[in-house]
């Protein structure tokens, strides 16, 4: 499981290993405007042709923090945007913040995690509309005292994919501020009984390799976007409406039927296969119709276990994922 970091030594720690890996992907340095709702300031940004970043630490707060800023591509014109901050504390544990490390007590790997909390200060642009809408991973982090809190798994910091998977995060907020602003929310369900919700994760230790297994879970908004590509390449002009909800990874509607229901897994271990039946047999009830299908990384599954899916009219379908691209296998 996922455990947060609060001592002040190992955040700086972490804070510094994210910074060294984001520097080096982003390589283009310079000393830009950078916007916020206050106003603007002078700052560092590190940048590509697709993703900026800033930090420095705020000791003269009630909070004290790392400021972790990202934004998308750099403006050439005007203050540069924040999309979004991931800023942990510089010691302890805190919801007051939108950001925090974490590490993995079973591999040793260290986790970039954000809160939900993605600011943007206009009306509908929060934590529960965010959480509904996006496509992001959802994971569990221990807290201290014994609580458990759900977070979002952004980035590792050992990954080399570190670049891909927050401009994943990044992109996936931007578009999120900008459905919003333009009044047209995207990826909802037309019909509302089917926003209910079904999410038995697994929350104990999972055998197999848990470190690839969060790698590709960083990767869970990006391959879920993915395979909306692929399903509306193959309706073709057909009227329908694709959509996912907190407890849904993709789904399709044609009319007022569903007729498409996706989960997309990070392994194939048993317990993430049992997982996605359960949910996919839980939201297709009352749902003749529904082709159901679990979205599994490519190699990992037992062929036992796929003969009973048959068995099951579950659908497998496999992808992989590399340099940040994803592959499906058919």
């Amino acid at each position: 499981m996922l455990v947060a970091v609060t001592a002040q030594s190992r955040i700086a720690q972490c804070q510094r290993s994210l910074v060294r890996a984001v520097r080096k992907h982003l390589p283009k340095r310079e000393t830009l405007t950078i916007g916020h709702q206050g106003g603007s300031f002078l700052g560092e940004v590190h940048y590509s042709d697709g993703l900026w970043f800033s930090t420095h630490p705020i000791t003269d707060s009630p909070v004290p923090r790392h400021w972790n800023a990202f934004g998308l591509g750099k403006r050439e014109r005007g203050a540069q945007i924040i999309v979004v901050e991931i800023n942990p504390p510089i010691a302890g544990y805190t919801k007051q913040v939108s950001g925090l490390f974490a590490r993995d007590d079973e591999t040793g790997d260290y986790a970039l995690l954000q809160r939900g909390r993605i600011g943007g200060g206009r009306k509908g642009i929060g934590k529960n509309a965010f959480a509904d809408w996006s496509r992001v991973a959802w994971v569990k982090v221990s807290a201290p005292n014994g609580r458990v809190d759900e977070v979002i798994l952004v980035a590792l910091l050992n990954s080399p994919d570190i670049a891909d998977q927050l401009l994943t995060f990044v992109g996936e907020v931007a578009r999120f501020k900008e459905e919003i602003t333009s009044g047209c929310l995207t990826r909802t369900p037309r019909e509302p009984s089917r926003r209910k919700g079904f999410d038995p994760e697994f929350h104990g230790k999972k055998k197999g390799h848990r470190s690839g297994t969060l790698e590709y879970k960083s990767f869970h908004g990006l391959v879920v976007n993915k395979l909306e590509e692929r399903v509306r390449i193959a309706l073709g002009d057909t009227d329908a409406n694709i959509f996912n909800t907190r407890a849904i990874d993709l789904a399709v509607e044609v009319g007022n039927e569903l007729t498409q229901l996706y989960e997309v897994k990070s392994s194939a271990d048993q317990q993430s296969i049992y997982t996605a039946i359960g949910q996919l047999m839980f939201h297709s009830v009352g749902e003749p119709k529904a082709a159901k299908t679990i979205v599994i990384p490519e190699g990992e599954l037992d062929s036992h276990i796929g003969k009973t899916l048959s068995l099951l009219s579950v659908a497998i379908l496999e992808y992989r994922i590399r340099a940040g691209n994803v592959q499906f296998s058919t």
